[in-house]
């Protein structure tokens, strides 16, 4: 069942908390919300239970979003399986327990449509179908660490009567932090690349794979103005959040390479390397029930801010 409540701008101002705040997203959102608490992973660490617990008894928020997650690359997520699992199944549980147990009654998890089934052949997915299959077996601690958090808020949302819900949005770029910078994104990485290989005078780029894989990519800033909103107008529902455009590896690269003022450099893929999940666009139908005639940024744009921040530095 959907429920709406009043806009926070016509009723009391609610507490509100951001975990990762320094992230992506976070960065964005904590300033369309600059009276969020925003504390440090010191002040919270949310893979210390004794912690997380103490910390939401002592403030007592109306609302908590749950940026924070251990996130990174493919290649990274191939190497590195556990963390990706540990980490990110033990502070969604941890804070969502004890975000009901302390009081809060509002909670919106942030999930990835990584968590969709590999096996899926009907496109764009649709929420309904998150349980029909296995994940993509190269994401697969951090997709089932995610899919996990959704069972979790489900659970809490119905046993408990509680305002528990996630987003699941497409594949995120946009300004990171110096400690994310050597595990991000693909649009991220690509763009590091494209600014290393003007620096050592080369003339190319090497990707991954064969560039035929699609995908759907959002910019940061605007997924943080869609929570922004979520959380302003009360929205009690969890759905899919992506951009129509869905582009292959190789459509993206092109299109970065122009923005980036790189036309003349040319791509090299290594097919030795793995493409991921073929194909995993979304259905974005029960967004636009809530959320009508947002208007993206468009890849092109975004890229080019973002090249322009970190070429300056």
């Amino acid at each position: 069942m959907v429920i709406l409540i009043e806009p926070i701008s016509k009723s009391k101002t609610m507490k509100i908390l951001i975990t990762g705040a320094s992230g992506m997203v976070g960065s964005y959102l904590s300033k369309l919300l600059p009276k969020a608490f925003t504390p440090s992973s010191k002040e919270l660490n949310l893979l210390d239970t004794n912690n997380v617990e103490r910390y939401m008894k002592e403030h007592s928020f109306d609302y908590v979003i749950h940026l924070a997650a251990y996130v990174g690359s493919l290649h990274d997520n191939i190497e590195n399986r556990t963390p990706y699992f540990d980490q990110n199944i033990l502070m969604n549980t941890i804070l969502t327990k004890y975000s009901y147990e302390s009081g809060v009654r509002n909670f919106l998890g942030i999930l990835s449509t990584c968590i969709y089934p590999d096996n899926i052949n009907e496109f764009p997915i649709h929420e309904s179908k998150l349980h029909d299959g296995s994940p993509h077996i190269d994401l697969m601690s951090y997709a089932y660490a995610k899919r996990s958090h959704a069972v979790q808020i489900e659970a809490y949302k119905q046993s408990f009567n509680v305002n528990y819900n996630y987003l699941i949005p497409c594949n995120l770029y946009g300004i990171v932090s110096q400690a994310h910078e050597g595990r991000s994104h693909f649009i991220n990485d690509l763009i590091f690349k494209i600014i290393e290989s003007k620096k050592q005078n080369n003339h190319f780029i090497t990707l991954f794979g064969d560039g035929s894989p699609l995908r759907q990519f959002m910019h940061a800033s605007d997924f943080a103005k869609i929570i922004n909103i979520y959380i302003n107008y009360g929205i009690a529902a969890s759905f899919n959040v992506a951009p129509n455009t869905n582009m292959t590896i190789n459509e993206m690269a092109l299109c970065a390479l122009e923005a980036c003022d790189a036309k003349d450099m040319s791509i090299i893929y290594d097919d030795s390397k793995p493409n991921g999940q073929h194909r995993k666009d979304v259905d974005t139908e029960q967004m636009k029930l809530f959320i009508k005639n947002y208007k993206f940024k468009e890849l092109k744009e975004g890229i080019k801010e973002i090249y322009e921040f970190y070429s300056s530095r």
